[in-house]
Parts: structure tokens; C-alpha cells; sequence
């Protein structure tokens, strides 16, 4: 009947220009400071030395399947009373608790922004730590007590941007350094037992790290991701924007690992490693990196600060309340952002991490489990 006619034509319905803002969005939801300052790339794929860039494609295909599934999620589920990925996935009760964890993990992440910006300030404007990252913790706390969600959403609009951006950067400083990448290996054997990996003692744990690195950004952004598939058009449109966000995340990954390889005994030391690389360009291209970061860890801060605080209070029921938890927010993650920076990418993130990687495996079950059983996720 023409009725099927018309919903044949609206599963493969696709706005190309949708596709891109999905994917420009999933990125600069999950690019964050810890990504873009070049400190997680350095741990999770260039300390592997030259296996880290196969690393780097591992996590491409797997980010863009993991975005994939959950737009797709969204798309089906928009009209569902209860939507939640963790618990269609993983059940009521193991759904539930990683709900919870992901709000401590939103909160540790508060940390290691607050920590990166101090670094970023104390890196580039030769500020103390603590200054920088008190100047950041004291705007995010005002944008969250007066509501600038506008504000977040104008600067979310330079995600795609800053990605783009950092791309550039990288191939310059890849290009300018070609020579370097033979002996990346070297260099990092070179600074032995000063190497900071996320995972593992060895380059052989590469592979690890790549499954890793996907697996705590992944639990992060899977709300959000999930969120954004219900505004999809259709089931095609979910499914692009996911494979598309997911691989231009890996390829920015790519591009970073090869730059820092490249550039391995000047950057490795550095806090900020993508901050160093931007600076050698140029001066002025520093200096642009540095306020791309600063804009980029306070979009994600912000976020962070409100979406831990909602789960415990709105401002609408108690206003008191909701504002006293977030000046507490505030100020623990100063506290907490005191920590190195370095540091704290290599605790935090592996830890959420094992979560995360537990959370793949049971999506994976389960897809093998429908496959074989009536097809629910047909």
C-alpha cells in the first residue's frame, strides 16, 4: 500500500548536512582537554611507539561502530518509556549501577579538565597551575550557576572547528618533523622508564591500549550519543552520523599519534604535548591552540558540573539546594585538579576504562545472542 511506500522512503531518508553536524557534535562531546592537549594520544597510542598507529586504527573502526550502535539505539528507542542504553543492554540492575558510574566518571573528568586548563596556562602563559586552573573552576562555576547553556551550545559549534584545527596543526608538524618518525621507536627507548603508557609496561600492549582508550570515551558519551539519535530522521541518518562522527574522532587520534611520534623527545615532556607542537609551527599558532584548548575544556566542564548536580537536585524543585551542589562541585574539582595533569589521565581513565571495556563485551553479547534468537535489534 502507498502507507509502506512512504515508510520505505523515510528509513533511508538522509540529510547530508545532518549527517555532519551528528558527527561534528559526537566529537566535540568526546574530544574534551585530555584529547585535544595531546596527553591521551601520547599514553594510549604514541608510547607504543610505531605499533600505537595501528592502535590508532583499531580505535577508528571501533568508534565508529560503537556511534553507530548508539544513534541506531536513539533512532529506535526515541518514543521509549525508559531510555536508557546501559540498561537495554547490560539489564536492570548492572544498566543501573553504570548510570551511576557514569556521573562519577563525568565528575573525574571535571578533575582532569580543571587540571588541564592549569596546565595549558602554566605551559603556554607561564602562570602558576593552581592560577589556571582556579580562573577556569571560577568561570565554569559561574556558567553553571547562571545556566549559560546558550553559551555552551554557541562555543559546541566549534567542535567540528577545533578538530579540523588540530588536524592541520598535527600535518604540519608531522610534515615539518617527517624524518623524526623512523626513529620514534628509538626515542622512545630512549626515554626508558620515563614513558608514560595507559596501559601495559610494553609496546606490545598496543592493541590494548587502543580498546582502552575507546572503551572510557566511549562510556562517557554513550547518554549523549544515544540522545542524539532520537532527532535523526531516519534509521540510515542514526547509523551515518555515528560511522561518521566515530571516524573522524580516529582520525584525529591518527593524525596526533603520527605528530607526536614525529616530534617525541620535544613533546613527550610536556604536559600539554599537542600545546608544544603548535608552538614550534609558530608562535601565533600557539597561541591559537592554546585558546582553542582553554574553550574546549571549558565546554566540557560546564556540562559536567551540571549534568553530576541534576542528579541530585534541579533548580526548578530547590534552587538552594541545586546551586549550593554546585559550588561544592566547583570546588572539589579545584581541589582534585591540583593533581599533575599527566597524572591524572593515567589513573582516571584506564580505571573507568575497565568498565567501559566490560560494557563493549556485554553489547557484544547481546548483539550475538538477538542475532541468534528473534533479531530485537532488527
Amino acid at each position: 500500500g502507498k502507507g509502506e511506500d512512504m515508510s520505505e522512503q523515510n528509513a533511508t531518508h538522509v540529510r547530508p548536512a545532518k549527517v555532519f553536524q551528528f558527527a561534528g557534535t559526537l566529537v566535540g562531546t568526546l574530544i574534551g582537554s585530555g584529547f585535544a592537549s595531546g596527553q591521551e594520544v601520547m599514553q594510549f597510542f604514541t608510547s607504543y611507539g610505531i605499533p600505537g598507529i595501528a592502535g590508532s586504527l583499531v580505535t577508528t573502526a571501533l568508534f565508529a561502530v560503537l556511534g553507530a550502535v548508539f544513534m541506531n539505539y536513539g533512532y529506535k528507542h526515541a518514543k521509549s518509556a525508559d531510555f536508557s542504553s546501559f540498561r537495554f543492554f547490560c539489564g536492570k540492575y548492572v544498566g543501573t549501577f553504570l548510570e551511576w558510574f557514569t556521573i562519577l566518571f563525568c565528575f573525574l573528568v571535571g578533575i582532569i579538565m580543571i587540571s588541564g586548563a592549569g596546565a595549558t596556562f602554566n605551559q603556554y602563559f607561564g602562570l602558576p597551575q593552581f592560577a589556571g586552573s582556579v580562573l577556569m573552576a571560577a568561570i565554569a562555576l559561574a556558567s553553571a550557576l547562571l545556566g549559560m547553556n546558550r553559551i555552551v551550545k554557541v562555543l559546541g559549534s566549534i567542535g567540528p572547528v577545533a578538530i579540523v584545527f588540530l588536524i592541520i596543526i598535527a600535518l604540519a608538524a608531522l610534515l615539518t618533523n617527517w624524518d623524526n618518525l623512523s626513529n620514534a621507536d628509538a626515542a622512545i627507548a630512549a626515554a626508558g622508564d620515563s614513558v608514560v603508557r595507559g596501559v601495559g609496561d610494553s609496546s606490545s600492549w598496543w592493541i590494548i591500549g587502543a580498546v582502552m582508550y575507546v572503551a572510557y570515551n566511549i562510556l562517557a558519551g554513550v547518554p549523549f550519543i544515544s540522545k542524539m539519535g532520537t532527532e535523526a530522521a531516519s534509521q540510515k541518518e542514526a547509523i551515518l552520523g555515528g560511522l561518521f562522527g566515530g571516524v573522524l574522532l580516529g582520525l584525529c587520534a591518527f593524525c596526533l599519534n603520527l605528530a607526536m611520534l614525529a616530534t617525541y623527545s620535544d613533546v613527550s615532556v610536556q604536559e600539554v604535548p599537542a600545546l608544544q607542537f603548535a608552538t614550534m609551527i609558530s608562535p601565533v599558532v600557539g597561541i591559537v591552540f592554546a585558546i582553542v584548548l582553554l574553550v574546549m575544556i571549558y565546554n566540557t566542564v560546564v556540562p559536567m558540573i551540571i549534568s553530576v548536580a541534576n542528579q541530585f537536585s534541579s533548580e526548578e524543585k530547590d534552587p538552594v539546594k541545586y546551586k549550593g551542589i554546585i559550588v561544592a562541585l566547583a570546588l572539589v574539582m579545584l581541589v582534585g585538579g591540583q593533581l599533575p595533569f599527566s597524572t591524572l589521565v593515567n589513573v582516571i581513565y584506564p580505571f573507568v576504562g575497565y568498565f567501559g571495556i566490560a560494557f563493549m563485551v556485554i553489547i557484544l553479547i547481546q548483539y550475538i545472542r538477538w542475532h541468534f534468537s528473534s533479531k530485537k535489534s532488527e
